[in-house]
Parts: structure tokens; sequence; C-alpha cells
């Protein structure tokens, strides 16, 4: 743009007088342009004043703004339903608004709608496994004590297991090495495991409990008197305690199991 040009465009803006040359009339604009960038600045800057007191300590222009009221009139705005739309389940606070995962509106979920695949053993037992090494090399770091009867609470209590679950099964790894007489009572063991205790002269007893029986067994600090043993109750654990063969603490009993308590 020329600068005549430049002088009628801003002499209509009346940012100076008609008269003046076309070269003052860039001066001013300069200046008024130098003006504002100063003006700007100054509002903007982040350098700290001289003296920093109460009086003028304030956020930066811009890092705050008000929050938006809602539903607080027509007048605002934001008022009637608030931008929420019309009533719904969308519209309400809490749950009702945050349906759980998995929801689709009250037809049949996806999870429900696939074909299921196998099955869950209702009978299925977890027994904690422990193998003759280990228990070997707990006896002979002295964390348990061979010369008393080893029970479940010795061995969770001196962490040779971590968790009981529905049990424990003594397992044959580390037979050739085990050398130690002891009488252990646990929930089951393996014919290795058996052979190789009771050629050390040792003795193993397989001993029936039930969840509460577990637990009078590992805390029984938590009951002001302890409930009485359960006696196994379905068929093929009356089979498993009374069979000599697995060292049930029930063989050779004449009296009914399971019914006489």
């Amino acid at each position: 743009m020329s600068m005549q040009r430049l002088a009628v465009r801003l002499s209509g803006l009346g940012l100076y007088p008609a008269g003046a040359t076309p070269s003052l009339a860039v001066a001013a604009a300069a200046a008024g342009r130098t003006s504002g960038r100063t003006a700007l600045a100054a509002r903007y800057s982040t350098a700290a004043p001289s003296q920093l007191d109460l009086s003028n300590l304030h956020d930066n222009p811009g890092s705050k703004s008000q929050r938006i009221r809602v539903g607080r009139g027509q007048g605002s705005g934001k008022g009637n339903t608030a931008a929420r739309g019309h009533k719904g389940q969308k519209a309400r606070a809490g749950n009702g608004g945050q349906p759980k995962p998995g929801f689709e509106g009250g037809q049949t979920r996806l999870i429900d709608r696939l074909p299921k695949r196998g099955f869950k053993n209702p009978e299925h037992k977890d027994f904690q496994p422990l193998n003759l090494d280990r228990l070997q090399f707990w006896i002979e770091s002295g964390r348990i004590d061979a010369t008393q009867p080893i029970t479940m609470k010795h061995l969770l209590d001196s962490r040779c297991i971590h968790k009981i679950q529905d049990g424990v099964k003594l397992l044959g790894d580390g037979k050739a090495d085990f050398k130690t007489p002891i009488n252990i009572e646990v929930s089951r063991a393996s014919k290795s495991a058996i052979k190789a205790i009771e050629a050390c002269g040792g003795k193993i007893t397989s001993v029936y409990y039930n969840q509460l029986g577990l637990r009078a067994l590992t805390k029984p600090h938590k009951f002001e008197e302890l409930p009485r043993p359960a006696r196994p109750m379905k068929k093929k654990d009356i089979a498993f305690y009374t069979d000599e063969t697995n060292r049930g603490y029930l063989a050779g009993k004449s009296e009914i199991v399971g019914m006489d308590h």
C-alpha cells in the first residue's frame, strides 16, 4: 500500500489531522502500535513487582474462569433442564446416571447371550501342595520342631506354606533326601510321600477339615469356644479317610462317620 493511500485511509478513520503528511501519519500509526504493545505487555507481564504484598497479589489474567452455574433460571441461559435434556436415566444423579458396566438398557446383556462352555465342578478342592524337600529344609533350618507333632498350623505359622485354601497335600518331591522322623498331620498325602516318611520311622495322618475347622485350627484366638471337629459327610470323603492306604484318621474305627454329631 502506498503512503498516500495509507494517509487517506488513516485520515478517514480520524487517526491524525487531514493536513498531516504521510510520513507523520505513518509515525503516528507506529507510535500507536508501540503504545498498544507496551500496554499489552504491561498487562500480561509475569515479572514480579518491586514489592510483593497482599495489596498486589493476584492470579495471572486468564488463569481462572468462573464456574458455569446451571439450573438457576431461564435468564441465565443455562436454566430449565440445564442442558441435560428431559427426564430419563442420564438425567438422574448418582448411580442412576452411571449404570454398571455391561448394562444394555434392560435388554439381555452380551455376556448372557453368549454360549457357555465347560462347567465348574462344585466338588473340586484346592489343596496347597508341600514337597518333602521343602519340609526337610525347614526342619534343618530350625523353623519347624521335628520332635513335636506337626500340624497345618505349624506349617502356616512358619511360612513353610503361605495359604491353606481347602487343606494341605504332602507330595514326594525330594523323598531321596528326606531323613527326619516326624509325626505330621495334613489333609492328604501322596503314596510316595507316605512311603518316604514311614521309611524314616515317622508317621503321617490324613485328617478331614471343613472351612470352619481350618479356621479354628489356624486362628483359635478368634473363637470364644472352639467348635467340634466336623466329620466327612460325602461318600468319597468317607471312603478316603477310612482307608488305611491313605493313612486316614478314621481307618479302623467302627462308629458311623458323618452321622454321630
